[in-house]
């Protein structure tokens, strides 16, 4: 198996099941890292928006009845609206609305006992507040012909404009969600070097952050699944730290047992098959020695880094062959 090229479904069975199988996303280049969580936290995002749908249309439909519902009969023609019902309408709220269209009644008078007010005439709707006073006039709206019914009809035409509403919604989510997870892979990876450094394992941080990105996996699925079921837990967000930094002492943890299996000498080198992508304690100091000592693995892309041991191999082979 080629460990540098994990694909997406085992690298999300690994990351949730295995602390050993850590070592493998060492060798993964940053790129397929990124992708990962690209990947993943769309898949999430989409989940999530498609969970709201549903509620969405709910809250539509329950509109669209009330409004059938609680709309007395009226017509709007020419210029001029006409409610067929006991005048006035008092619709008490934060923003009053009143609603008298009988023609010998004096709108200023019902303005008056209002410092915020919506007022609906049979000739203008008139808004007024603290600061200032606008009117829309029915007239402006020309010829056109309004009831009752055909506002009913009207209803089900706003379905398509709520499905692009919702998509932009949508887009707009899913962007800040990938990149919030991006934002919680460097908190993570914060996590991860303070605990390198107090085992003293000297991994890279750029090897940290890629394990990091492993390590939300299923904190991240857990708290979309919460989100999903509308179940709301108190401080969350420490939740997903704590089950993420579990998983950076259990893989570090790992780590760090194969670095001192192989340094022990506990294991044979010829036999040793990947940590990391590395054949053996040999070719671990002689490939990445030098990004050991300056703080962690050999970030180099893993194919040239095989063949640059290969090419050291036949070199030194070349040179026992000459002196003997």
């Amino acid at each position: 198996m080629n460990e540098s090229k994990i694909g997406f479904f085992r690298s999300f069975i690994y990351s949730i099941t295995s602390f050993d199988k850590y070592r493998l996303f060492l060798r993964q280049s940053t790129g397929r890292v990124v992708a990962y969580l690209v990947l993943l936290s769309l898949v999430l995002a989409l989940v999530t928006c498609a969970s709201w749908y549903p509620m969405t249309s709910k809250v539509v439909n329950m509109f669209s009845e009330e409004i059938l519902a609680d709309v007395p009969d009226f017509k709007l023609e020419n210029g001029k609206l006409e409610i067929y019902a006991e005048m006035p309408i008092v619709i008490d709220s934060e923003l009053p609305v009143v609603i008298d269209t009988r023609t010998d009644v004096d709108p200023e008078k019902i303005l008056y006992q209002y410092d915020n007010v919506i007022l609906i005439t049979s000739e203008k709707m008139i808004q007024k507040n603290y600061m200032q006073r606008q009117e829309l006039s029915w007239s402006m709206y020309g010829n056109i012909e309004m009831t009752r019914d055909t506002l009913a009809e009207a209803i089900p035409l706003f379905r398509p404009m709520l499905l692009i509403i919702f998509a932009v919604i949508a887009i707009f989510f899913i962007v800040f969600f990938i990149a919030g997870k991006f934002l919680s892979a460097l908190i993570v990876s914060l996590i991860g070097r303070a605990y390198n450094s107090a085992r003293g394992i000297r991994l890279s941080g750029r090897n940290i952050f890629k394990i990091s990105v492993y390590f939300m996996t299923l904190p991240l699925i857990a708290g979309t699944l919460l989100n999903i079921l509308r179940i709301s837990i108190p401080f969350m967000w420490v939740l997903f730290y704590v089950g993420c930094a579990v998983y950076v002492i259990g893989a570090i943890n790992s780590i760090k047992r194969e670095l001192d299996a192989m340094y022990a000498g506990n294991i044979d080198p010829g036999s040793f098959d990947g940590f990391g992508g590395f054949e053996g304690p040999h070719d671990f100091g002689r490939s990445g020695s030098n990004d050991f000592n300056s703080g962690g693995f050999s970030d180099s892309d893993p194919e040239e880094s095989d063949d640059n041991i290969g090419s050291e191999n036949n070199a030194d082979s070349s040179g026992q062959d000459g002196e003997s």
